[in-house]
């Protein structure tokens, strides 16, 4: 499966990582517009200051993402599932959009040299670039204008530095006047700070692309640097034209869209039901969280808004923010409690309806954010004493990370007590800073500040490293145990695990058997010759094999099989006693002993079948033997005492192109005609030898099946998809296609998708594993993949349609 996340953000990041969390065999591509890969915004003031470059901002990502810059996406087809950008398009299986926002601004700023938003990285490399002996103009007195602000009060370059103020409010609406005025008193202490409040741009004068003149209410600014920080827009103009929007991408509680296989997540979705669009980093992971879950079908999921605690540190003032999602600042209901202490330059502003909680806003408070939070939840009522009562700092001191709910004194004895000594290490035990990355810095000082004692340090250190050694040995020796325990005469030795752990978990031929069952071992390649010498003395399991309505394509494939060859499976590995193709019996002296082997081995045989299961007239479109047996009743009769049960091929997984419409015989699938969902279903037309040898092995190695994915296939042979492992994939994302038989496109090997090939449709290992001891496969020599794995649909629907779009799930699953 592929997922394509359009975003370069820290929802897009967080989404990579929790889908490979989720099933690490999916394909996930991010389109970002940027020039770098993803990183965390909340830092750009140190790009802006200097104090950090682009890497120490980049997000952690998952190596196996692929990452794809200077992508802007300008469309999504949803017919054929692509997003179009400038420059190429990408299918997609599930398309996720978290492309954020882009900033607001008064007037086209494009082709003005000093004129810039602030809301990427190359924003802030513009505004450090053009600092010096400017008149610096920040528009914008919320969040982010004020961090701005207090980061240009710490550099000497700029000459003066005006922020404009529309109203008489910085940070929010809701923030107290007093709290307003002391922030003013401390920011103009700086002589070069002008803070002009119930002002505005009235005019400006621009000559060649360059802004000379800036004209306000009560200022005129020359040669300004002008800075927008008024808001944010959703970025989603790409998706207008196909998706239902309104100021966001419209979804409902599961985060889809009016498509089913497009989710939105972050500030460019907009929740239908209550219009709401998240605004906080934690509140992004939640819905992100919720969409992963629903793509996946893990559980059942829906967005619920929850109280969202955010905090800010603007010079000597830190602020502490919790909302309730219940609250309207233009209720008339609400009511204003201020607590405010000269001594500690401390104010903490309770906003209250009908006595219960709305929001608190905190500057330098000592009140425990996580306890209002609480009390949100719980509805209670409160009163003016009770806040009073509570103003004081809890004894775990302040709360460091909101979004984790970590204090400062619990932070610090977890860092004394693990001897971390950097942010990286305290990832195992801590999420603290890593949410929404505003309190990273924070987290980062606790640890340089810490007494962490050295030699616990290396202590410490040399404990984890024996550990996750330890870890290491004994997965290796739960295999081997058990292989023993299975086969107590041809034991493996458990020696020399040093060299075991050096490549452990490295094996990945699946060309040769041995190699592929060391891998499912999950033992180094160095263990290869010794599993060989051991499988090689193992007591012979009994096969009997069946063909029904079928055209023997599956056993021709066996018999071609080279790793091992067919005489030295047979001969050394399995009992093959009953297979029409192959054994020299016939008539009634096959028929006697395939009665004496169900007799005789009843309990221990396993059953391959191959081929459909004629249950039309009574079964008598299929009739075997002297005894005229309908293949249905010989099919009960032998899966009644076996072991375990196979379906090879297509045509035993669901009746393949036996059972193609109209399908006269009422031909079934082995599964469906046994009423069971044990079987191993191994499908393709024919099924690839490695598949059927390697499943066969690791059931005799392990008396049991492999691990298995969806419809019983499996997952080591049927969750590559034919389309990502394809060695035209190159030309399928160039837009190269094959359009005729023999064109120009045929002859350099461009894509078949044009010419009907169904590889984005198909699970299964072709184009790794190949045929004809690995010498090619249908797509390699010019003929597109029918997706024959999928079974009958391969022939009713795929096989009637040069190119198929929206299948239905329940059809290719």
């Amino acid at each position: 499966m592929r997922i394509v996340i359009i975003g370069g953000g820290i929802a897009a990041d967080y989404l990579a990582n929790q889908i490979l969390e989720k099933d690490p065999a999916t394909e996930v591509l991010i389109l970002s517009k940027e020039s770098y890969a993803p990183y965390d915004r909340i830092h750009l003031c140190d790009l802006v200051s200097g104090t950090s470059c682009i890497q120490d901002i980049t997000l952690e990502l998952n190596p196996n993402v692929k990452v794809m810059l200077n992508q802007e996406v300008t469309a999504i087809d949803r017919q054929t599932k692509h997003v179009i950008t400038e420059q190429s398009q990408f299918e997609y299986d599930y398309l996720i959009i978290a492309s954020g926002s882009q900033p607001k601004t008064l007037f086209d700023i494009e082709h003005i040299d000093n004129a810039v938003t602030f809301r990427s990285a190359d924003d802030s490399f513009k505004i450090a670039e053009n600092l010096q002996d400017r008149n610096v103009v920040i528009i914008g007195a919320g969040p982010i204008g004020l961090e701005l602000l207090d980061t240009l009060m710490d550099m000497p370059a700029p000459k003066r530095i005006y922020l404009i103020v529309r109203d008489e409010s910085l940070y929010s609406g809701d923030l107290d006047p007093s709290s307003v005025a002391l922030m003013q008193k401390t920011f103009e202490e700086d002589p070069r700070i002008v803070l002009s409040f119930n002002d505005e741009i009235v005019d400006k004068t621009v000559e060649k692309g360059h802004m000379t003149v800036l004209q306000t209410k009560q200022h005129q600014i020359d040669d300004p640097l002008l800075i927008f920080g008024i808001g944010i827009r959703p970025n989603i103009d790409f998706a207008r034209s196909s998706l239902e929007c309104d100021r966001g991408v419209l979804v409902d509680r599961t985060m889809r869209t009016s498509d089913l296989f497009i989710y939105a997540v972050g500030e460019a979705a907009q929740i239908d039901e209550s219009g709401f669009s998240a605004g906080h980093a934690k509140e992004c992971r939640l819905e992100a969280d919720v969409a992963v879950s629903n793509i996946f079908k893990t559980e059942p999921a829906e967005f619920h808004r929850e109280v969202a605690i955010d905090g800010l540190k603007v010079g000597a003032f830190e602020f502490i923010d919790v909302v309730s999602p219940r609250y309207n600042m233009h209720d008339e209901d609400n009511e204003v409690v201020l607590l405010r202490s000269k001594k500690e330059g401390r104010i903490d502003q309770y906003i209250l309806n009908n006595e219960k909680l709305m929001r608190f806003i905190g500057v330098n408070s000592n009140v425990d954010a996580l306890y209002l939070k609480q009390l949100i939840i719980e509805n209670e009522n409160v009163d003016a004493s009770y806040l009073y009562n509570n103003r004081h700092e809890n004894e775990r001191g302040r709360l460091v990370c909101s979004c984790t709910g970590s204090y400062q004194k619990d932070l610090v004895d977890l860092i004394e007590a693990e001897a971390v000594t950097s942010f990286a290490e305290l990832k195992p035990y801590s999420e603290a800073g890593r949410v929404c990355g505003r309190c990273k810095k924070d987290v980062a000082n606790l640890i340089a500040h810490a007494h962490v004692d050295k030699a616990e340090v290396e202590r410490k250190k040399a404990e984890r490293e024996a550990a996750a050694k330890a870890a290491q040995i004994k997965k290796v020796e739960k295999r081997l145990e058990k292989f023993n325990r299975l086969h107590p005469s041809n034991q493996i030795d458990m020696a020399d695990f040093e060299a075991a752990l050096q490549s452990f978990d490295k094996a990945q031929d699946f060309n040769g058997w041995v190699s592929m069952m060391t891998l499912n071992l999950q033992l180094p390649p160095e263990y290869d010759n010794l599993v060989y010498r051991s499988i090689q003395h193992l007591n012979k399991v009994p096969v009997i094999w069946l063909e029904l309505a079928d055209c023997t394509g599956n056993s021709e494939a066996f018999i071609k099989t080279v790793n091992p060859t067919i005489d030295e499976l047979i001969l050394k590995f399995i009992s093959l006693d009953y297979h029409e193709l192959l054994m020299a019996a016939s008539g009634p002296h096959s028929e006697n002993r395939l009665d004496q082997l169900i007799e005789e081995d009843q309990g221990d045989y396993i059953l391959i079948v191959e081929g459909a299961v004629p249950l039309g007239m009574g079964g008598n479109f299929l009739r075997i033997g002297p005894q005229g047996e309908t293949g249905e009743a010989l099919l009960k009769r032998v899966a009644q005492h076996a072991s375990a049960v196979m379906a090879v091929g297509s045509c035993a997984f669901d009746g393949g192109v036996v059972a193609a419409a109209p399908n006269p015989t009422g031909a079934v699938g082995v599964s469906e005609a046994l009423g069971r969902d044990d079987i191993i279903n191994l499908p393709g037309c024919p099924v690839n030898p490695i598949n059927v040898v390697g499943t066969l092995l690791h059931y005799i190695m392990f008396a049991e099946m492999p691990e298995l994915g969806e419809n019983n296939k499996p997952v080591w042979a049927y969750a590559p998809r034919v389309h990502d492992n394809c060695e035209r994939r190159g030309h399928y994302d160039a837009g190269e296609f094959v359009k005729e038989w023999g064109d120009e496109g045929a002859k350099k090997g461009w894509c078949l998708f044009e010419m009907g090939c169904k590889g984005p449709y198909a699970d299964m290992n072709c184009a790794q594993m190949k045929f004809n001891e690995g010498t090619s496969w249908p797509v390699q020599v010019g003929h597109g993949c029918i997706a024959c794995g999928k079974g009958k649909v391969a022939f009713d629907e795929f096989a009637n349609n040069r190119k198929v779009i929206n299948v239905p799930k329940e059809l290719t699953s």
